[in-house]
């Protein structure tokens, strides 16, 4: 993996960091909204999270291994909660997950011990999701509502699919 940084103004860019980090190629990344972490996944069939710190790159950790490629991510800050969000997760079989993370800042903005933690929160279920690959996930959320979202999901199977999603 290779993080480049643009500057602004005329069109440049420098290499901030190189890491190993995936098996395979990376097919999706996502940015936390609050904070210098993102998410990648990949066709080994993981999620990676990481964080960029003082011009560097720090893996924080792996979700558990996937039943097939990761294809789509999709990080959604809960506004209520800045140290907490959804990773929705899509897959190559059309699969969606949807994971909860939370995490502890130090004074400076890091994430600081115990760090982060994840639990899945949902398996959407497999006869609402996609036929095969999910090209894209996104979320909208709800201005009026903060506990209620959308997800928008398109996949290889030439369909759009709008989930509700409701926090707590």
């Amino acid at each position: 993996m290779q993080l480049w940084f643009t500057g602004t103004g005329e069109i440049s860019c420098s290499l901030l960091a190189r890491q190993e980090g995936h098996k395979r190629i990376i097919c999706s990344c996502s940015w936390n909204p609050h904070g210098q972490e993102f998410a990648t996944g990949s066709r080994d069939k993981t999620v990676k999270i990481w964080a960029i710190e003082r011009e560097s790159v720090k893996q924080l950790m792996s979700l558990p291994q996937f039943t097939s490629s990761v294809t789509a991510l999709s990080w959604v800050g809960l506004h209520h909660r800045k140290n907490n969000g959804l990773l929705a997760v899509g897959m190559e079989n059309g699969q969606i997950e949807l994971w909860n993370l939370s995490y502890n800042r130090a004074d400076d903005g890091s994430i600081a011990a115990p760090g982060l933690a994840t639990s899945l929160a949902v398996r959407i279920d497999p006869f609402i999701c996609h036929a095969s690959t999910i090209n894209r996930l996104a979320w909208k959320k709800n201005e009026d509502d903060q506990t209620s979202m959308q997800l928008a999901s398109c996949g290889a199977d030439n369909c759009v699919r709008v989930f509700d999603v409701s926090v707590e």
